[in-house]
């Protein structure tokens, strides 16, 4: 069995157990079973990835359905939008759905529009690449699409730069590094991992030494937070070899 088959069948196996849903979720899940979906709730994946539901049927679709849904009141939540993505980047599920209301009431039609909005992500052929999208719905039903992975990668940077904004020399390994490219990576205590390039390194020493680099080494070295710049990993600054007397 591959492992969406799996997934689904894990999702059906814990059926619609009023207590596995949020109340913010809840209507939601109660519309797509109104409008003839089989709608799966399983507690494994709600504190595993943050799916609140899963659609594996659309009445009157004769399609493949493995979409997965969370809702919440609270927006950029950077920690929970994360654990969200990696629902359908392993496979647990083929598309995921991640709602953010901005209303404060459910009975002004916030709760059909994200049904139309989740149906219509799954079947537009503008996303039909896409795994995860957020969808942002307001107080007069007008709603967006965002993507979620860009906003993760935006709040990342966020957050690395309000923790570094006092300079500070950090610690970490260098645990890879291409020298005909002239650049590597450095993983910090905490398993944080951030991109340098050659230029970035102020040590004699280092500089020198990093050409014969052999993949799998492990150097030691200290440096400076050099931001994010909207890149994947944070940037490396100022690397050199600790100092003995340290």
């Amino acid at each position: 069995m591959n492992m969406q088959a799996q997934s689904r069948s894990n999702l059906s196996s814990s059926g619609s157990e009023e207590g596995s849903v949020s109340s913010t979720s809840q209507p939601f899940r109660e519309f797509f079973e109104d409008m003839g979906c089989r709608v799966d709730v399983d507690e494994q994946y709600l504190e595993r990835y943050k799916i609140d539901f899963g659609v594996s049927r659309i009445e009157g679709l004769h399609a493949a359905v493995n979409l997965g849904i969370h809702v919440t009141r609270e927006t950029d939540q950077y920690a929970e939008q994360e654990i969200f993505l990696e629902a359908a980047r392993r496979g647990v599920v083929s598309k995921a759905v991640y709602i953010e209301l901005c209303a404060q009431a459910l009975d002004t039609g916030v709760v059909p529009v994200a049904y139309a909005a989740a149906v219509g992500f799954l079947f537009d052929r503008r996303y039909q690449h896409a795994k995860s999208i957020g969808l942002r719905i307001f107080e007069d039903c007008s709603f967006h699409f965002f993507d979620i992975e860009d906003n993760v990668r935006r709040m990342r940077k966020d957050k690395h730069d309000a923790a570094h904004e006092e300079r500070e020399r950090l610690d970490g390994q260098i645990i890879a590094y291409f020298a005909d490219k002239g650049f590597g990576f450095i993983e910090d205590v905490n398993r944080q991992k951030f991109f340098f390039h050659i230029a970035n390194v102020c040590d004699d020493k280092l500089r020198v030494s990093l050409p014969a680099y052999v993949q799998g080494e492990l150097i030691s070295v200290r440096f400076f937070y050099g931001g994010s710049e909207g890149k994947k990993y944070p940037k490396a600054v100022e690397v050199e070899l600790p100092r003995t007397e340290d």
